[in-house]
């Protein structure tokens, strides 16, 4: 139910969009992060942004044998990277630390006050239709974000994403030109860390246009402000052949590329549950059809990861 409370609604925007380092920044500046993905055994890595304006940076992430470099220049995302596709925990991490935020029709619900570990704060409950991160799905998810009473700064952020418990938690707070950042940012996923970021560097810098130039080898994105990604219109179930029924259940995480016209390319299985299940998941999605990201009124390509759960009797 939408919240008729206008103060409650603008304080829930306003926390969403601080969680965003380069709004409003009035100088141009490079954000150096060290962090650590917990998967099979913690993994350590790294990240750097050139940010010069909303359509003009550079960013690289390093991970274990993994790099992906990708440049904005005007309307055109460039994306060089080792592997066919972005790993989900760097998609997950940029998430975290509130990159590539998409449109999203947040609507607050309700308000309460509790004391966190110490900390009073103001936590408000909200819905939004669109999923956070790239995911191609829209179901509703719903979020409560709690903000310190005293500072005004984001503690966390949690949010249930069909059967998984997501939480991002912010502390340690600093200032830097117009806008406040945490220096640890923390995602757990049922109450489980699995991605652990710190702030190394934070500090002005001018850059050089050539700093934006495409890498070699490049794939380009049309990419602007607000995009809407892709909405899930035709989603038929895996149909799974019975040698597969010994497996019992488990998931299956997907990247592709969703082409402007709805349909999908590229499909990619970024982990394996048993040979039949992948032969017969990639037949499935091929099928799958969607109305396509928007830039403003432009249908646009766009890649997605989604995860698929399944259970076989």
């Amino acid at each position: 139910m939408a919240t008729n409370d206008p103060t409650m609604q603008q304080t829930l925007l306003s926390a969403m969009q601080s969680g965003d380092i380069t709004a409003d920044q009035p100088s141009s500046f490079q954000l150096d992060i060290d962090f650590v993905i917990d998967s099979s055994a913690p993994t350590p890595g790294h990240l750097t942004l050139k940010w010069a304006a909303k359509d003009r940076w550079w960013r690289e992430v390093t991970v274990g044998d993994f790099r992906q470099t990708e440049v904005r220049n005007g309307p055109w995302r460039y994306i060089a990277r080792n592997l066919s596709f972005t790993p989900i925990r760097i998609g997950n991490l940029f998430d975290l630390l509130g990159f590539d935020q998409i449109t999203e029709e947040w609507v607050a619900t309700k308000e309460r006050h509790r004391v966190d570990h110490g900390i009073e704060v103001n936590c408000i409950q909200a819905k939004s239709a669109i999923s956070s991160g790239q995911s191609a799905r829209l179901p509703t998810i719903s979020h409560e974000l709690c903000i310190s009473s005293a500072s005004n700064d984001i503690v966390s952020d949690e949010s249930q994403q069909g059967l998984e418990l997501r939480v991002k938690k912010y502390d340690d707070y600093g200032s830097f030109l117009a806008h406040r950042y945490p220096h640890r940012s923390r995602l757990l996923i049922n109450g489980r860390t699995v991605i652990t970021a710190q702030v190394a560097s934070l500090k002005e810098v001018s850059f050089d246009k050539s700093q934006f130039t495409p890498p070699p080898g490049a794939i380009d994105r049309r990419d602007c402000d607000g995009i809407r990604p892709p909405s899930a219109i035709k989603t038929p179930a895996v149909s799974f052949p019975s040698s597969a029924r010994a497996i019992g259940g488990g998931d299956i995480a997907v990247a592709m590329t969703v082409l402007s016209d709805g349909t999908v390319s590229d499909i990619r299985l970024m982990g394996s549950s048993g040979i039949p299940l992948d032969a017969a998941t990639i037949k499935t999605l091929k099928s799958y059809r969607f109305k396509p990201a928007m830039c403003g009124t432009e249908p646009v390509t766009f890649d997605v990861t989604i995860d698929l759960s399944f259970t076989l009797r």
